[in-house]
């Protein structure tokens, strides 16, 4: 992987929107859309999140051709949905390439298939690849990212490669720039800081196995948790989130491309005195939330020692 362009997506992560032309709009799910979601096993009861707590992010983008679009579409949980907002404004401030943006029921849920269309997405009602753990997009809690440009790698136990969408495989390779070919776009490694600085820490390329480029997401523990927490509790707590990393992010620039960065969680779990966030809050709700309600102090408990 290839850190000066990861640097270079940091640094672009530090840049703001500039005007509010490219503002993202929120709006619930209708009724409507919530049942066409379940016709097709996007959502479920049995999902963690249900229809009352995702939001749809409509945002405009440019395509690989320099087109702008205004009805790209994405859904997530509510308590993160601004700040989803706010990453695809920036993306398409700094002309970020995206393919397509429709939500997974445009293909019955199936993942591969929205792959394969290059689709960006974000919730959908389904395990892990290959496992019976549930994903964090059955969270509203993930977003995959041009999945051609940043496929997902998984790896034989002779060490052959497999690339999803087959597609992907052009982009084994992640240098941007290559002597004698044209610049290629459209790829995760430079907008990591726009994710991260908007609550997105956590992106499948940093992972040795699989690798999954076109994967950012919240940590699985705070998922569960926000998922657990009333609508208001959770954007509360995600808010904190936000303002952790990007406060720590100045008085510790290098810390996140270091991998030395200790998020909100952890400033919790110190204070609580607790291993699991998602499993403290279970056991009482209260005393996490109050100590959420607390104006987060910042020290050097931003950087692992």
């Amino acid at each position: 992987m290839n850190k000066q362009l990861i640097k270079l997506g940091l640094a672009v992560g530090m840049m703001g929107v500039v005007g509010s032309a490219t503002a993202a709009t929120v709006t619930s799910i209708t009724s409507a859309e919530c049942q066409a979601m379940s016709s097709v096993g996007v959502m479920s009861t049995s999902a963690p999140v249900q229809c009352q707590r995702l939001k749809k992010v409509t945002f405009k983008y440019r395509d690989f051709s320099g087109r702008s679009h205004s009805n790209g579409q994405i859904i997530v949980m509510d308590a993160v949905a601004p700040y989803v907002g706010k990453i695809f404004d920036e993306l398409y401030q700094v002309s970020f390439p995206i393919h397509k943006a429709v939500p997974i029921e445009k293909y019955r849920g199936d993942d591969t298939k929205s792959m394969t269309d290059n689709n960006t997405s974000a919730f959908n009602y389904r395990p892990v690849e290959g496992t019976s753990s549930l994903s964090l997009h059955a969270y509203g809690a993930a977003i995959d990212l041009n999945p051609v440009q940043n496929p997902f790698v998984t790896f034989a136990r002779a060490g052959q490669a497999k690339y999803s969408p087959v597609e992907g495989t052009k982009y084994a390779n992640r240098e941007i720039y290559r002597y004698g070919k044209p610049d290629r776009k459209g790829m995760a490694e430079t907008v990591v800081g726009i994710f991260a600085r908007n609550g997105f820490l956590y992106w499948g390329g940093f992972w040795d196995s699989p690798i999954d480029y076109q994967h950012f997401q919240l940590s699985k523990d705070m998922a569960v948790m926000m998922s657990q927490m009333s609508a208001q509790q959770a954007t509360l707590f995600f808010k904190h989130y936000v303002e952790w990393y990007n406060s720590c992010s100045r008085m510790y620039p290098k810390a996140y491309s270091q991998y030395k960065f200790n998020d909100y969680t952890n400033y919790l779990k110190h204070k609580l005195g607790v291993s699991s966030l998602n499993k403290a809050y279970q056991a009482n709700p209260a005393k996490v939330m109050a100590q959420i309600e607390q104006v987060p102090l910042r020290s050097e408990i931003c950087v692992k020692r």
